[in-house]
């Protein structure tokens, strides 16, 4: 046969062995009836019709390839390789060949191709170290959490402490480390979406003017430190990272896709994003609320302010107490200033007004009420604290500060009581008589949690009935003076940074600054629950060990002891409390047990009692 030239070479294979569709079979192999055609003319398949002869056959073969999404660039492969092969050129990023061995010379697609390659390295490449940086940033996180967390509960590792702290700090980091891990693990191009860009700049935004909120009332701009500053500042970080990974990833699906190929997804990626995003706004909302309890807390302190009536309680003038004294400076008086401990869950604005009136109607002539660390206007305590640290920082605020030389008779109410006999032991020499008002019994220090939990007898009571009451009479005790147990204190603590009770408070109840600063509401501010739970603490080792010291030296003081009519009827408990109470001096002068509940100042005619009481201890 003749051969016909095919681009200067050899003849194609259907212009020298022309195939006729009569002698195709249905096994798509020619049929012919020599034997020795059939040894010089091998068969030829084909199930494409050829317009263009000169066209190889393979360059038209119809081959079913999966079509790529636009977000699996940059995934391993199934083949092991780097990258998934990118379609119309290889790993190397050279211009795909011909079926007949010559090179794609078009220069557009290839310039294209090569572009996308680029791309596609330079997003694996950012996505790789993107992960590290991140899992490091979540590592100091985590740091940063558990050393504040000890620090500010436990131990003081990062001072110096804030002058009002709470549990703002730990709350802010918890936030924190919930938007890092976030940013850690949704970082991949497909589940990018328009709505992370408005979320990102609100979550940007509500802590910097939360911040500005904090700087504006002198009040608090005085009681703020670098800690507080750090962890603001730490926010706002996080949240700026995640800001910038959006941004990253939208300017790799610009390049790639355009802008509209960046809403595509999945429904798996859809549900993922609505999760993320949905956590998002739930964090945007905690700082949200966060905010508007720091707008309450400035202006309820900057209405409250009285800067003539702070009083260092250290040396280095780090943190004060809110100490109002009257009528002290009449040097020539014979009475005793009258130096009052209020509560534990109160204040002396709220559970001190009696003695006030004793000195508007001139029955006394001085008296000192204040507010405890941790309490009121006073500022925050520093971890650990225990009852011989508020006896030495009432100690300087007094004599270093306020240059007070007693006598003192020191009145104590409730926790205030241990207090009271603290104060009085370290300082004998001051003191010249104390009154203990529904004071607590040292043995309330003790938790007890094994008592609780296992039978057995009471150190006072015999037999199996005698401890059921004691143990029912224990509660219903804590249950009325207001004890705590340390989680449940964490738990209010926590949630108190959002504000819930006081927003409810000045919306619904329509109550003041005071109530929530001195009131009935303060029991739900962080500053406060912090003050109560380092109190849990150091109860049963610091606390306890310096009421047990403080009874051989107040041995010969002038005592005098007022005890709950009620509070006796319905726990035989309390009633032996208080009168071992009246036994911790051999000068116990009067044990007064009169009518009404715990909280006596609420009832007239208990109040006026507990004043005849104070009057006689003072004329004794």
């Amino acid at each position: 046969m003749d051969s016909k030239s095919y681009d200067g070479g050899i003849a194609s294979p259907n212009e020298a062995f022309p195939i006729h569709e009569e002698n195709i079979l249905e096994t798509g192999k020619s049929t012919v009836d020599s034997e020795d055609e059939r040894n010089v003319n091998p068969p030829v398949t084909s199930n494409v019709s050829h317009k263009d002869e000169s066209e190889p056959l393979i360059s038209n073969s119809k081959v079913n390839r999966p079509s790529k999404s636009h977000r699996e660039f940059g995934v391993q492969s199934k083949n092991g390789s780097g990258y998934n092969t990118l379609q119309g050129n290889d790993r190397s990023g050279k211009a795909p060949l011909n079926p007949n061995g010559t090179t794609n010379t078009d220069p557009e697609r290839y310039a294209q191709q090569e572009l996308s390659f680029k791309i596609h390295k330079e997003y694996r490449l950012f996505l790789n170290n993107w992960k590290w940086f991140l899992s490091l940033v979540v590592l100091i996180n985590t740091l940063f959490l558990v050393g504040v967390f000890v620090s500010e509960f436990f131990i003081e590792l990062i001072p110096p402490a804030s002058r009002n702290e709470s549990f703002e700090n730990v709350f802010l980091l918890f936030i924190a480390l919930i938007g890092n891990c976030f940013n850690l693990w949704f970082n991949d191009i497909g589940l990018f979406s328009q709505w992370d860009f408005r979320i990102d700049m609100f979550l940007i935004s509500v802590p910097v003017v939360n911040f500005l909120i904090l700087s504006m009332a002198y009040y608090t701009r005085k009681r703020m430190n670098f800690l507080t500053m750090s962890v603001f500042g730490w926010l706002v970080l996080t949240f700026g990272l995640s800001l910038m990974q959006s941004y990253k990833l939208k300017d790799y699906i610009t390049e790639l896709h355009g802008d509209d190929n960046g809403n595509r997804h999945t429904m798996k990626e859809w549900i993922t994003i609505g999760f993320r995003n949905t956590c998002k706004i739930g964090m945007l909302i905690l700082l949200f609320l966060i905010t508007l309890n720091s707008i309450l807390f400035t202006i309820d302190t900057h209405n409250l302010n009285d800067t003539n009536h702070y009083t260092y309680i250290d040396p280095a003038h780090k943190r004060s107490i809110h100490l109002r004294c009257y009528g002290v400076d009449k040097e020539d008086s014979q009475q005793p200033i009258v130096l009052y401990e209020h509560g534990g869950e109160d204040t002396s604005y709220k559970s001190g007004r009696w003695i006030e009136e004793l000195y508007h109607l001139g029955h006394i002539d001085r008296y000192c009420i204040y507010d405890r660390v941790g309490y009121g206007l006073s500022d925050s305590v520093s971890a650990p604290w225990s009852l011989k640290d508020s006896s030495e920082a009432l100690r300087y605020a007094l004599v270093e500060e306020m240059k007070l030389k007693g006598p003192f008779t020191v009145v104590g109410y409730d926790y205030g009581g241990l207090v009271a006999r603290t104060f009085v032991s370290d300082n004998r020499e001051l003191c010249s008589g104390l009154m203990l008002i529904e004071a607590w019994h040292e043995e309330l220090l003790k938790k007890k949690y094994f008592s609780r939990l296992f039978p057995g007898d009471d150190d006072d009571n015999s037999g199996d009935d005698s401890h059921s009451d004691t143990q029912l009479s224990y509660r219903f005790i804590e249950k009325e003076i207001g004890k705590r147990r340390g989680f449940k204190i964490w738990w209010d603590g926590m949630w108190s940074t959002i504000g819930l009770n006081s927003h409810y408070s000045w919306l619904v109840k329509r109550r003041g600054s005071r109530e929530r600063i001195y009131g009935k509401d303060m029991k739900h501010e962080g500053k406060f629950l912090r003050t109560k739970f380092l109190e849990i603490v150091t109860s049963s080792l610091l606390s306890y060990r310096d009421i047990l010291q403080s009874n051989e030296k107040i041995r010969n003081i002038k005592l005098s002891v007022v005890s709950s009519k009620e509070m006796i009827k319905k726990s035989s408990l309390w009633g032996d409390w208080q009168r071992k109470l009246t036994k911790i001096s051999t000068k116990t002068k009067e044990w007064k047990i009169v009518d009404g509940e715990h909280a006596f100042f609420e009832n007239s005619n208990a109040k006026e009692l507990v004043q005849d009481v104070l009057l006689r201890l003072l004329n004794e």
